[in-house]
């Protein structure tokens, strides 16, 4: 019976009742994309940076630290023999050293990496490297991406001076080949960076045999010689960027919740306001007060549901053209994010569902904390509207 009366009350508020629900139904359709647009982010970050440059961490030479291009030299490592071992697919050998490039006679600060080409860990367009034999030809083969070259104002085909130290500490400098200009989506190991054969590199150098680091699949444990860095270190910055995002997203949560709450809310007060009369005879009839803030409870109830389904109606056809088209971040093309021009929302049930639990709840009790004060109401000043004033 109690549904029954709160149904009816809460059909009889027309319009009001309506806003609210449009509002509570908008406000979950705003929190469910926001949280997956931002998972859709960091699923595809995370994902390029594995696949680019990460692996299943790194194997390093003690001490080597990427932000110090200065010591490069200095921490480089002889590849051992459980590593050697491994698969081509389940490895990646790196060498990183300083360099020099002088495009159009201007000095142009490079990190030269080079990387074996039989590996298939690593997903790099760097095919035009391996028609080229292992040792070095007349000019230098090297592969820059698509920033890179933009900067440098580089082109395929192109041939410039290239200038490094070698192991003794002596410089050498040889004409470059730009063989190809590769669409590498991670920033990190485009802007500034020369790609080469690592045969090609050790050459070079004098360092036979010796890398910076061995990308890998999977943990192999304590390897002697070796720090081995986690996927976690090697993409902290990325990760420490998204736990503030999610930060920031819960910030704009809240006020989505205050807005939605507070409609309830100065509905509910508006509804005691104007029914005090209603609520005077219920009470004069015998009905319990407590049966009575059950009822306008139960229309907040009501209101919860219908957002519910006012949602479900509106926001799937959405999420569903949404997931087809994308959201076009190209702005960020000049970013350091390892991220496509578009990404897509990832869907994640479970925290949909406690999402919307959560909103569904807060409705709720908005709904119920201003209709307590009907459990205080004199009837008979109520039956004559000034119960409350």
């Amino acid at each position: 019976m109690n549904w029954g009366i709160a149904a009816k009350n809460f059909y009889r508020q027309g319009l009001r009742a309506f806003l609210n629900v449009l509002v509570a139904a908008l406000s979950i359709i705003a929190l469910v994309f926001m949280l997956s647009l931002l998972n859709g982010f960091q699923a595809q970050a995370t994902r390029n940076l594995v696949s680019t440059d990460v692996g299943g961490g790194h194997y390093r030479a003690p001490g080597f630290d990427i932000l110090t291009p200065t010591e490069w030299e200095d921490f480089t490592i002889s590849v051992s023999e459980a590593l050697k071992g491994l698969p081509d697919r389940d490895k990646a050998e790196v060498l990183i050293q300083q360099g020099q490039l002088y495009p159009n006679r201007r000095l142009y600060p490079v990190q030269l990496r080079g990387i074996a080409m039989d590996q298939s860990l690593l997903q790099l367009p760097l095919a035009g490297l391996k028609s080229f034999e292992n040792k070095i030809g007349e000019m230098i083969p090297v592969v820059v991406g698509v920033k890179m070259a933009r900067k440098a104002h580089l082109k395929k085909g192109d041939t410039v001076v290239l200038k490094w130290r070698d192991k003794g500490g002596a410089v050498d400098a040889r004409d470059v080949l730009i063989v190809d200009v590769g669409d590498i989506i991670n920033p990190r190991i485009d802007d500034g960076v020369v790609w080469l054969r690592l045969d090609h590199l050790q050459a070079m150098t004098d360092r036979e045999g010796e890398v910076s680091w061995v990308a890998v699949r999977k943990y192999l444990g304590s390897l002697e010689g070796f720090e081995f860095h986690g996927i976690e270190l090697l993409m902290a910055d990325l990760l420490a960027l998204l736990r503030q995002d999610r930060i920031n997203s819960k910030i704009l949560w809240g006020i989505l919740m205050v807005l939605v709450c507070t409609s309830v809310f100065n509905t509910q007060i508006l509804n005691i306001f104007k029914r005090q009369k209603e609520i005077g005879t219920l009470m004069a009839l015998g009905m319990e007060p407590q049966r009575v803030v059950r009822i306008f409870t139960l229309e907040g109830v009501l209101a919860a549901l219908w957002a519910l389904i006012i949602a479900v109606v509106l926001g799937v056809p959405f999420f569903i053209w949404f997931q087809g088209v994308g959201f076009d971040v190209s702005h960020l093309s000049e970013a350091s994010f390892p991220i496509r021009e578009t990404i897509y929302p990832d869907y994640q049930l479970r925290e949909i569902l406690v999402s919307v639990f959560i909103v569904l709840a807060l409705i709720i009790v908005s709904a119920w904390l201003p209709v307590k004060k009907i459990t205080r109401l004199d009837p008979t000043l109520a039956l004559r509207g000034r119960a409350i004033t």
